[in-house]
This record gives structure tokens, sequence and C-alpha cells, in this order.
């Protein structure tokens, strides 16, 4: 077990070389960590994605690399869904013009009906598909964007557009795709220029399919009236100009923090290493 706080793989490597199996979550194993490792045949990631390991080094080692693809799409489906209500409402906005005893409506405005906007899905996955069944109700309209799924026709209700169709028609984009080369800084200047003005973001997938410099110069603009974010380019995060923004609320990425997922996870762990080989 390794003492909490150390993510440097030059220094887990203390820990982990002699390892036959290794569970991780946070720290990138990279290819220096992976060829270091003397018997390692399996890494469980204890999260959904696999973006912190190097697949291909992996891989060439012949080091297995599992995950846990659906251990809590609820959760964090209910926590994009907070964002969502959150930005649109500006609750965050509200308390803290109250604290500073500013009672003051024209401050918020303008606040439009939900009913009457659309909401954009990048990426139609198990999450965003669990989204898609909660927030139907409060939009007029959902689009959806992801050229790799192939179920739309049992999903009438939503109209999957290109990328920039999707972003021009959106008033509330909420992000949903894995972190991969062709999803990297997906939503960048090039992309906001294309959306509506006064457009909330959402980004609960991973901090670095959006490019913070350019969310923030769009939040500078008001080109984007609000954001909400659960993940970021570093964690801890560190980019305080655009977490410290009035119009952006911030989570320490909690969408999957529940007791019962914790459960869940570390049950479905301990199956892929105690199976592994079997």
């Amino acid at each position: 077990i390794v003492p909490g706080g150390i993510f440097d793989p030059r220094e887990l490597i203390k820990y982990a070389h002699d390892a036959d199996a290794i569970v991780a979550q946070f720290a990138k194993l990279d290819k220096p960590f992976l060829d270091a490792l003397e018997h390692c045949r399996i890494i469980a990631r204890y999260s959904i994605g696999m973006d912190t390991v190097d697949l291909p080094a992996a891989h060439a080692k012949g080091i297995q690399v599992a995950n846990v693809p659906d251990y809590c799409i609820h959760e964090v489906a209910n926590h994009a869904a907070a964002h969502i209500l959150n930005a649109l409402r500006q609750i965050t906005h509200s308390r803290d013009l109250l604290l500073r005893n500013e009672f003051d409506f024209s401050k918020i405005r303008p606040m439009h009906r939900c009913e009457e906007q659309t909401l954009c899905l990048l990426g139609f996955g198990h999450i965003a598909r669990e989204l898609y069944g909660k927030m139907k109700p409060f939009f007029a309209k959902v689009v959806a964007f992801d050229p790799y799924f192939s179920g739309q026709a049992a999903y009438p209700d939503v109209e999957f557009l290109s990328l920039d169709d999707a972003l021009a028609c959106a008033d509330v984009i909420s992000v949903h795709v894995p972190l991969m080369p062709a999803t990297a800084k997906m939503l960048s200047d090039a992309q906001f220029a294309k959306m509506k003005d006064g457009v909330c973001i959402i980004n609960t997938s991973r901090g670095t399919n959006v490019d913070e410099a350019a969310l923030l110069a769009a939040l500078e603009s008001g080109k984007v009236r609000a954001a909400g974010l659960d993940v970021y380019a570093d964690e801890p995060a560190s980019n305080s100009a655009l977490y410290s923004h009035p119009m952006v609320s911030c989570t320490p990425h909690i969408g999957a923090a529940t007791v019962e997922a914790q459960k869940r996870i570390g049950a479905e762990i301990v199956d892929i290493i105690t199976n592994f080989g079997k």
C-alpha cells in the first residue's frame, strides 16, 4: 500500500517495482514506470477511464489493464444534473451575491426558462444516456454528438448532429467523452466561437477535454454565461483565475463520491484481481 499523496511515478516505483498486480486511481503510470515493473501482470484502475495508464507501454510489457466501466453512472449523471441546474438557476452566483449583501435580481439577469432551452450532450455513453433520462423533462430539446454511438434508433427524442451543429444550437453543453487524442481540448477557441452567446458549459468527464484558457476567455467575453466543473487539467486543481471566476462553480472531482459507488468499485476491483488468469 502506497502512502497517500504520492502520485509521482518515480516515487511510486519504489513501492510497486516487484508487485504482481497494481490497483491505481489518480497516479499517472507512464512508460518509464511500467518498464521498471519486474513482475506485474495486471493493473486495475479504480475508475471508469483508462487515460492515466500508458496503454501501448503496458501491452508491450504484457500487462493487462482493466477498469470498472459502470460503477458510478448514476452518481456522475446526478452530479452533472446538479451542475446544469446550478448554472441555469445561478445558485452559486446568487449565494455569493447574497453573502456580499447584494440582494439584487438585476445582477443575475438574464435568466431563462429551462423548458425552452436545448441541452447538448457531447458523447452519448452510459453516463450521458443516464443524464438524458434525468434531464429530458427539463429541456425543450436534447441533441447529442457521438460519432461512435450506433444506437440512435433507440433514442428518437435525441437529435444526433455533427459537432459544429450541436454546439451552435445548444444553450447548455455537458461533456461526457473519454480522454483520447481526438477529444483533448475538443472545446477550444474555435468551438466556443461557434456557440450561442450565453451558453453554459458543464464538464464531469476529464479536465483536458476543455481548453481551460479558452474557457476563461469565453467567460470573460460573455460568450459563456456560466460553467460547472468537476474535473481539471491538473489535479489537484491550480488554475485560480478560472476556478475563482464568479460564474464558475467548482467541485473537487467528486462525481463518483457516494458510499454505494465506492463499495461497488472496491468489490469489483477485488474480483478483477482475484479472478485474473483463471
